[in-house]
């Protein structure tokens, strides 16, 4: 499986290229506008984004807004934020969770793994609750 990690904290980032980087291919991005700069590519492959909601630049939110209309995208997003009020509300297509910070890892490694045999959301993500 290939993973997109986007986030501006460098702790959250090495940790999850610690937990998926043996197992999967794993990039890291540190922003919203890389990130829409490397999804806009249609070859890009990721299976999987775990994208932080509040980034400088361009938020994760924002990334989805922009990539919401099109009809070809088939990754999966999951959000992963200390902003879960506002990440329990969002609504885009491919959006399969979002998850609190702190999280577990054991419930986010569940996620991902799923998250290729599930289908895209069409309605409210499910929200996991901070570990």
């Amino acid at each position: 499986m290939k993973i997109l990690i986007v986030d501006d904290d460098p702790a959250i980032r090495q940790l999850l290229v610690t937990v998926f980087g043996e197992t999967h291919e794993v990039s890291l991005l540190c922003d919203g506008h890389n990130a829409v700069s490397v999804l806009s590519d249609p070859g890009h492959g990721f299976d999987v984004v775990l994208l932080d909601l509040r980034m400088p630049r361009l938020s994760g939110e924002k990334v989805l807004e922009f990539l919401a209309d099109w009809q070809n995208i088939r990754t999966r997003f999951i959000i992963i934020s200390g902003y879960t009020l506002e990440a329990k509300a969002l609504q885009y297509p491919n959006l399969l969770a979002c998850v609190a910070k702190p999280f577990k890892i054991k419930e986010l490694v569940e996620l991902v793994e799923t998250s290729c045999s599930s289908k895209a959301s069409s309605g409210r993500p499910v929200a996991v609750a901070a570990g």
